[in-house]
Formats: C-alpha cells, sequence, structure tokens
C-alpha cells in the first residue's frame, strides 16, 4: 500500500509540473520574443518566466521587473571576427564602420493568469548610447554619438493551454504596439542633428503580431521545455524624414532544462536561445546595405548558452539572473555583436 501511495504521489507532482510548466512557458515563449530591433544581434531571446515555475501557474496576478544588459561591441562579418584589413575594406568601399551600441532596458510586466489561459502586458524602459566611426577613410575621421531613453515598444500578449488535462502544450499569440520613439538624432560628432538609423531607434515604428507554440515535460528531478515563437511587422508608420522602414521576420527556438533536486528555493537552469533575423527593408537610408556584396547589412543567426538560477524568497517572491553566452553567430555583411548579455529580475505573485 505504502509503495502504492508513494507511485500516486510522484505521478501527481509530475502531473503539477507538467501543469505549472504549461502555464508559466505560455507566458516566457512571448516574453522571449520582446524588444526585437533590426540588427540579428539585437533584442532579448531569453526565456525569462521559466524560472518561476509554480508561481505564475497560480490563478491571479504576477508582477515582474528585469533589467537586461546587452553590449554589441564586437566586429563580425559572417561567422567570423572582422580582422583590421577586412573593416579597412569596406570603409573604402563605403560602408559604415560602427564602433558599439549598448543597450540597457528595464521592463514591467503585470500577468494575469487563470487556468487554461493567460494574458499579460510588458513595458519596457529603453537606455542606448551608439557610437559610429562612419564611412570616411581614415577609421574615426567621421565619428559620431547619440545617447536616447524613454518608453520602448509596449507588447501585450496572451496563452491557451487548454488542449489536455496535463496542460503541459499550448498556443500564444500576441501583438507589439510602436509606442517607442523613432525620431531621434545623432548628438555629437560630424552627423550631429541627422536622423539616427532606425535599426537604432527606441522603437521600431511597426506594429508586430507574435504567434508561437511550446511543449513541456519532466523526467525525474528535471523539467524541461522546447517553445517557438515567430514575429511579423504587419503595418509600419512613416518616420525618419518620411522614409519606409521595416523590421524583418524573427523566429525564435528556446530550450531549456530545470533542475529540481535543491528542493523549491533554488533552482539552478539552462537554456539554448537560437534567433534567426530576416533583412531589414526600406529605402537605402533606412536600411545600410554592403557596398561590395550588395546584401542589406541587417539579419542573420545567433545562438545563446544561458545559465541562470532562480531563488525564492518567500511570500510569492523569487528573484533570477542569466548570463547569456554567444555559441554562434553568423550575420549580414559587417555587424556589431555581443560577448555576452546579463539578465536580473524580480517577481512577486499576488
Amino acid at each position: 500500500m505504502q509503495q502504492l501511495h508513494a507511485t500516486a504521489t510522484k505521478n501527481s507532482s509530475r502531473k503539477e509540473l507538467h501543469s505549472a510548466l504549461g502555464i508559466v512557458l505560455g507566458i516566457s515563449a512571448l516574453l522571449s520574443s520582446a524588444d526585437v530591433f533590426a540588427c540579428a544581434a539585437c533584442g532579448d531571446t531569453l526565456s525569462k518566466d521559466w524560472e518561476s515555475q509554480g508561481i505564475s501557474s497560480k490563478p491571479g496576478f504576477t508582477a515582474d521587473v528585469s533589467y537586461d544588459y546587452l553590449n554589441q561591441n564586437r566586429q563580425r562579418y559572417g561567422t567570423s571576427a572582422a580582422s583590421p584589413a577586412l573593416i579597412n575594406s569596406q570603409l573604402a568601399a563605403g560602408e559604415e564602420v560602427e564602433d558599439y551600441t549598448r543597450t540597457q532596458t528595464v521592463t514591467a510586466s503585470l500577468i494575469y493568469n487563470e487556468d487554461t489561459w493567460g494574458v499579460g502586458v510588458m513595458l519596457p524602459y529603453v537606455m542606448r548610447s551608439h557610437g559610429t566611426f562612419g564611412a570616411t577613410a581614415p577609421l574615426g575621421s567621421s565619428y559620431s554619438t547619440s545617447s536616447d531613453a524613454g518608453i520602448g515598444d509596449v507588447r501585450v500578449v496572451g496563452r491557451y493551454t487548454g488542449f489536455s488535462d496535463e496542460r503541459s502544450s499550448g498556443i500564444i499569440a500576441g501583438i507589439k504596439l510602436p509606442t517607442g520613439s523613432t525620431s531621434k538624432n545623432f548628438d555629437s560628432g560630424t552627423a550631429a542633428g541627422t536622423p539616427l538609423d532606425a535599426a537604432l531607434q527606441i522603437g521600431t515604428g511597426s506594429t508586430d503580431i507574435i504567434l508561437g507554440g511550446y511543449t513541456t515535460g519532466s523526467i525525474d528531478t528535471y523539467g524541461w521545455f522546447l517553445q517557438g515563437t515567430v514575429q511579423h511587422a504587419v503595418a509600419t508608420k512613416q518616420a525618419l524624414g518620411n522614409q519606409d522602414y521595416r523590421p524583418g521576420d524573427a523566429y525564435l527556438l528556446n530550450t531549456g532544462i530545470r533542475y529540481a533536486g535543491f528542493g523549491a528555493k533554488i533552482s539552478p537552469m539552462l537554456q539554448l536561445n537560437v534567433i534567426r533575423r530576416q533583412a531589414d527593408t526600406g529605402t537605402p537610408v533606412t536600411v545600410p546595405i554592403d557596398p561590395v556584396t550588395g546584401v542589406p547589412v541587417t539579419g542573420g543567426t545567433l545562438a545563446y548558452l544561458a545559465p541562470g538560477v532562480s531563488v525564492r524568497v518567500g511570500g510569492g517572491a523569487s528573484v533570477y539572473g542569466f548570463v547569456q553566452i554567444p555559441i554562434y553567430q553568423n550575420v549580414n555583411s559587417l555587424q556589431l555583436t555581443p560577448g555576452y548579455t546579463l539578465t536580473a529580475g524580480v517577481r512577486q505573485s499576488f
């Protein structure tokens, strides 16, 4: 009888884990599509919500505040680091050579859950600084900088996970609104007073739809998930002197494992995040073209390994942190990529 009771308890626990994972990942798949910008390396590809499995599954409200740090300061051409000779050749051909783009984002999220559905609103505050060497030789002779901060593009997303009793799989759908600024100019240097590149504005100026799905499971003390999303601009607004700009489609594939052997308080995790960004479209001014190859200087494929940990501090609250380490980077033409990204946050359920 004791053995039967233990088996039943174990099976019940696994079902509860499936249910918790399903509900949490329904929102996390959407959060992973947050702040998608024009370059392949920009944007947040991390599934932030998975660290709190079991908390967000409770009916009611969950509030989250997260901080993301992204410093793009490494020149890359295709799959390799760009050599000084290559950079000089691109400059001689007339291509702009960027120095760095540093982005810090504080995102406030409010999520409401019921048994089989949920909806969340994400409000980002973006702080971005940028420096570029320009397109004039010698390198640095036309250096310009910009710095801007403000509300980014707001997202409203929902999920449904009522396809089975286990609720281990579901679908998600959402919309990104063009609430971020698209009118920033360079602050200093030879380009001072001229419009900042569309890909570097706080907002994309587009209304995007987000669609995706996910599935989850567990094996003994390990939980796992697999999710995919696509973000597509369905409408754009004219900006930057009535020039047209449309960000390329973004395809994200995320998977990860969570270890529960330390109990409910501390949860180590590991994610694999892959993003494929198609090239942006628009006028030549808003979408720079490689003068040598003729391809847009946007888009590419990147993959990250992201170890992290979540710690529950009691009362429905938890703190979490991740570091994303690039393991594969393949960008169109000459682009800036990061050496790492950082994410930290705090969450409270009500």
